[in-house]
C-alpha cells in the first residue's frame, strides 16, 4: 500500500500550513515511527479539518468516524492515511494530508488535523486526441465536482472526429460515503452519431443508463450493475450488403448488465504482475426489439521474467444467444479484428461477411501473449513482442466450437506501447498476419491503436 501520507507533530515546526497559533512544532514523516509504536495505547481526542469551505459536515463525519476506534498509534497512522486516500477517491477533496498532534495533558491522546484542498467548483477543458479507430478527434469538457458538498459530480462532454462522428453526454454520479466504502451510483444521458465502416453503415443512438459500482466479499470483488435504454437508428449506405440493409431503421434496446471482477493487477493498462478475472452478462428483452443474452469471460495474467522484462497473457471469450426466436441485430452482434485484439486485421472485419460488409457473429474467442520491456521513462514507454489469435462463429452456426477451431486468425508483431497518465494506451506496431482466410482485410505493415481495453 506504500507509506502513509500522514505526519506526526513533534517539536519546532512553522505551523503556517495550518494557520494555527501554536508554535514550537516539528513534523516528522509517519514512517519514522512505523514498527516502533505498535503497542502504544492511543485515544483520539479530536479530528479537525483545515481548508474546508463548502463540504458538508455530515460527509466529513462519515469519512473519519472510524478514526476514534484506533487503539494504537500505529493503527491511527494507518487509518489516517486511509482516510486521506478515501477523501480524495470519493471526490470530497482534491488533496488531503493528515497531521497527528499530541495532547499536552496526556501523551497517549492525539488530535488528527486534516489539511485539505477542496476540488475546483467548475472545470473546463479542451483537448485533441485519437479515437480507438485511430481517427483524430476533439473533445470539449465541462464539469463540477462535489457540487452538493458530498462528493457528487456532474460532467458534460462533446466530442467530434475528423470523419464526422459526434457524441454528447451528461453524467451525474454520487458516492456512498462511509469508512472505506468504495461504491457509487451514476446516471447519464447521451447521444452519438457514428460511422461503422466494417458494414458500411451509420448509426444514431439516444440513450440513458443507470449504473451501480460496488464491492463484494470484503472488498475483494468488484461488482457492477447497469441498466440501459437505447433508441437506435441504423442507416445503411448504398454499398452495404442486403443482409445488413435489412436491419436498417429504428430499434429500441432495454438491457441489464451485471459483472463481477477479481483484480490484483498493479496497473490497469500494462500490468507487470497480478491477475484479472471478470465475468459479465447482459440480458435484453424486457422492452424493445432486442432480445438476447450475452456472456463474456475476461482473463489476464502478468508476471516478471528476467532482465526487466515481464510476460502478459490475455483471453476473452464471448457468447451471444438470441431469445424469443428473434434474429440478432447487427448492432448487437460480436465483432473481432483491429488494434485492440487481433492486430494486423482491419477493425471488426474477422468472420462471416457478404461482399465487403462484415456480418458479425454469436461466439468469439481471442487470446494475446505479450513480452514487454520497459524503456525510458520506465512507467510510460514499453517495447513489446506479441502473438495474437482469434476466431468468430456466425449467428447461424450450429457447431460454434468446431467452426472457430477450423478458422482461427493468427498474427505476430513488434512495437512500442505508451501509457499516458494511466488514462490511455497508445500502440505503434509492425504486424505480420500468419494465418488468415481468403478475402480477409489484412496485410503486413504498421498499425496504430489508441484506447483503454487492449488484449
Amino acid at each position: 500500500m506504500g507509506l502513509p501520507v500522514g505526519y506526526i507533530m513533534e517539536e519546532d515546526f512553522a505551523a503556517n500550513c495550518l494557520n494555527m497559533t501554536s508554535k514550537g512544532k516539528l513534523y516528522r514523516r509517519a514512517d519514522v515511527l512505523l514498527g516502533k509504536c505498535d503497542d502504544t495505547p492511543t485515544v483520539v481526542e479530536a479530528v479537525q479539518f483545515h481548508g474546508v469551505h463548502f463540504t458538508k459536515n455530515d460527509a466529513l463525519v462519515k469519512e473519519i468516524a472510524y478514526l476514534y476506534k484506533s487503539s494504537s498509534l500505529a493503527e491511527l497512522i494507518k487509518n489516517s492515511n486511509l482516510a486521506c486516500k478515501h477523501l480524495q477517491e470519493v471526490g470530497l477533496m482534491e488533496n488531503a494530508t493528515a497531521l497527528i498532534d499530541t495532547v499536552e495533558s496526556d501523551p497517549n491522546s492525539y488530535v488528527v488535523n486534516f489539511v485539505v484542498k477542496e476540488p475546483k467548483s467548475f472545470t473546463l477543458g479542451l483537448k485533441a486526441g485519437v479515437t480507438t479507430h485511430g481517427e483524430a478527434d476533439m473533445m470539449f469538457n465541462a464539469g463540477r465536482q462535489s457540487f452538493g458538498g458530498r462528493g457528487e459530480a456532474m460532467n458534460a462532454s462533446f466530442s467530434y472526429t475528423m470523419k464526422g462522428d459526434k457524441c454528447f453526454d451528461i453524467a451525474v454520479s454520487k458516492p456512498f460515503l462511509g469508512w472505506q466504502k468504495y461504491s457509487n451510483v451514476s446516471f447519464a444521458v447521451y447521444r452519438s452519431l457514428a460511422s461503422l465502416p466494417w458494414n458500411h453503415c451509420g448509426t444514431q443512438e439516444n440513450g440513458i443508463f443507470l449504473q451501480y459500482n460496488g464491492q463484494l466479499w470484503a472488498r475483494k470483488l468488484l461488482h457492477t450493475i447497469k441498466l440501459n435504454a437505447v433508441w437506435r437508428k441504423l442507416e445503411a449506405l448504398p454499398e452495404a450488403a442486403f443482409a445488413v440493409r435489412e436491419h436498417a431503421g429504428h430499434t429500441l434496446k432495454c438491457s441489464m448488465e451485471n459483472s463481477v471482477a477479481y483484480d490484483t493487477r498493479n496497473r490497469m493498462l500494462i500490468p507487470s504482475k497480478g491477475i484479472l478475472l471478470r465475468l459479465a452478462q447482459e440480458y435484453a428483452g424486457l422492452l424493445g426489439d432486442a432480445a438476447f443474452v450475452k456472456h463474456q469471460l475476461d482473463i489476464q495474467a502478468a508476471a516478471p521474467l528476467f532482465l526487466g522484462t515481464f510476460l502478459s497473457a490475455s483471453l476473452q471469450c464471448s457468447l451471444l444467444s438470441s431469445l424469443a426466436d428473434r434474429s440478432l441485430h447487427v448492432l448487437d452482434r460480436l465483432y473481432l479484428g483491429g488494434s485492440h485484439n487481433v492486430r494486423g486485421f482491419q477493425w471488426n472485419t474477422i468472420g462471416p461477411r457478404i461482399e465487403t460488409s462484415s456480418l458479425g457473429g454469436a461466439a468469439s474467442c481471442v487470446g494475446v501473449l505479450h513480452i514487454y520491456r520497459p524503456l525510458i521513462p520506465a512507467e510510460m514507454l514499453f517495447a513489446h513482442l506479441f502473438v495474437a489469435s482469434g476466431a468468430l462463429a456466425s449467428v447461424r452456426s450450429r457447431h460454434r466450437l468446431r467452426d472457430m477451431s477450423d478458422a482461427p486468425r493468427v498474427s505476430t508483431g513488434i512495437g512500442l506501447a505508451l501509457v499516458f497518465r494511466n488514462l490511455i494506451r497508445l500502440e505503434l506496431n509492425y504486424v505480420v498476419p500468419l494465418r488468415y482466410a481468403p478475402g480477409d482485410f489484412c496485410s503486413p505493415g504498421l498499425y496504430f491503436g489508441a484506447g483503454i481495453n487492449f488484449l
